[in-house]
């Protein structure tokens, strides 16, 4: 392995162990009788699996190894869901429509055979990547508003604008642009977030104020769970938001 598929894949590696933060928000919330959105995990989960798949398609060891762990992080925060969640039929319903979704797109490509069809699943993989990498910029009108960029979070932010670079990095040393393409986007997302942190700061931060999460903006996940159930490898970002919102919402 090259030094950049060393430190895509460490990086990457602790960024999906950093969702399972989200198994003590799970606790607390039980014990509150409160609910936490899971959209975001059963994206995680499905775009794993997909670039999984990607990884076995085009026979690369680096792409395989990491999303073969992220997936298997993200099923076991599913299960955790299933667990502390007082609606279990609920989420059995989104688990088994993600995994039908897997399927589907994971069958599509063993069984065509259409030459393209490796191409249409390989945008697919990118559309993924796009969808759950803009998610934190859905906060960017309430961050203008208020002129506060508390609820973004600088050292997930870097963390992961390094990640995107070093993968789109790794796409260019092996000729792939499915892996250039949504992780330079990834990049440029992240650098628009700290962009924000750096102009408006992070008042809220310190002074503890609350921030009025039912005035924030849903976020292209959510807005897309009516109509599926879908690095691809960056919920970092999601999970920290998500921390940011029981907090406030506790004060």
């Amino acid at each position: 392995m090259s030094v950049v598929a060393i430190a895509a894949s460490a990086v990457t590696i602790a960024m999906f162990i950093s969702q399972l933060s989200i198994i003590q928000q799970l606790k607390h919330a039980q014990r509150l009788k409160q609910t936490v959105p899971i959209l975001q995990f059963l994206v995680s989960s499905l775009s794993s699996i997909l670039w999984l798949k990607y990884g076995l398609i085009k026979h690369d060891h680096t792409i395989t190894f990491v999303n073969g762990t992220g997936a298997l992080i993200s099923i076991y925060i599913l299960a955790m869901f299933w667990k502390h969640s007082a609606a279990r039929t609920r989420v059995e319903l989104k688990v088994l429509a993600t995994a039908i979704a897997g399927v589907v797109l994971v069958s599509y490509v063993d069984q065509s055979k259409d030459p393209e069809a490796i191409e249409v699943f390989s945008l697919v993989c990118c559309f993924m990547s796009l969808l759950f990498l803009a998610s934190p910029l859905s906060h960017m009108g309430a961050v203008i508003a208020r002129r506060d960029a508390s609820v973004l979070l600088p050292s997930v932010a870097a963390l992961a604008f390094f990640n995107n670079v070093l993968w789109a990095v790794y796409g260019y040393v092996h000729e792939d642009p499915y892996m250039i393409m949504p992780n330079l986007v990834g990049a440029f997302f992240c650098s628009l977030q700290l962009a924000l942190i750096a102009f408006y700061g992070r008042a809220a931060a310190a002074s503890r104020l609350p921030v009025d999460a039912d005035n924030m903006p849903d976020s292209p996940l959510d807005e897309a769970i009516g109509a599926s159930s879908g690095i691809a490898v960056l919920a970092a970002e999601n999970v920290q938001m998500t921390e940011i919102s029981h907090d406030n919402l506790g004060a």
